[in-house]
């Protein structure tokens, strides 16, 4: 088995940098453009099956991709919601400026909040790290045990923060969420599932597009 795992393409909030958890916001005209983009370079991976997120920005950046995926249409193949896989809820965080410096979410609260174990901070309403890490990692360990997936090719679209608590188990830094930043939108990570079953990342960071498209957009590197 191998997956794409990707992120969903632009919306005008991560244009804005405002937090997008479980708000359903749709892609802006440069996300089309850039999951347009990425479909045009997977245009020729066999892609037997889909699994995206539920959210609106997820379906669309999947429904971009694979409408120009010729494998996909011809086999047809089928794309199927999974809530294990949307955002984070960021509670009444929502839909603020996610830049601690533009005042609308506190500074420290911020960073206690994005601590795996035991967080200090939690906005009400809001979903916790660990929590996400749960259900993302049964995600992965129920594709990786179903048989009819053994020799299959699955794109799977989720979100920034989701895929980094997905990715978490592959990574033994104890530091992992205070280091790096949100992937790219419609960043690739490909992770395969060996003969004896065991999953691993075989490649990180993969764009089929130019990364000037979304080179000033919140948690780029």
């Amino acid at each position: 088995m191998r997956l794409y795992v990707m992120r969903h393409s632009e919306t005008d909030w991560n244009r804005a940098g405002r937090t997008q958890g479980h708000a359903d916001v749709h892609l802006n005209a440069n996300g089309m453009k850039i999951a347009a983009l990425t479909g045009d370079g997977m245009a020729d991976i066999p892609i037997d099956l889909c699994y995206t997120s539920p959210l609106a920005r997820a379906q669309e950046t999947a429904a971009l991709v694979l409408s120009r995926n010729k494998y996909f249409i011809e086999h047809g193949a089928i794309t199927k919601l999974d809530k294990r896989i949307e955002e984070i809820d960021f509670g009444i965080w929502e839909g603020r400026l996610s830049n601690p410096a533009a005042g609308e979410i506190d500074k420290n609260e911020f960073h206690m909040y994005f601590k795996e174990k035991d967080p200090e901070f939690i906005p009400e309403g809001a979903e916790t790290l660990e929590s996400v890490i749960r259900r993302t990692a049964d995600f992965l360990d129920d594709l990786n045990s179903k048989p009819e997936h053994k020799d299959k090719t699955i794109l799977v679209v989720t979100h920034g923060c989701a895929l980094k608590c997905m990715l978490r188990r592959f990574s033994d830094d104890p530091d992992y969420f205070a280091k790096g930043s949100v992937p790219y939108n419609c960043e690739v990570t490909i992770i395969d599932s060996s003969p004896d079953g065991k999953l691993a990342v075989t490649e990180r960071h993969k764009l089929f597009y130019d990364k000037a498209l979304a080179e000033n957009l919140y948690g780029m590197k």
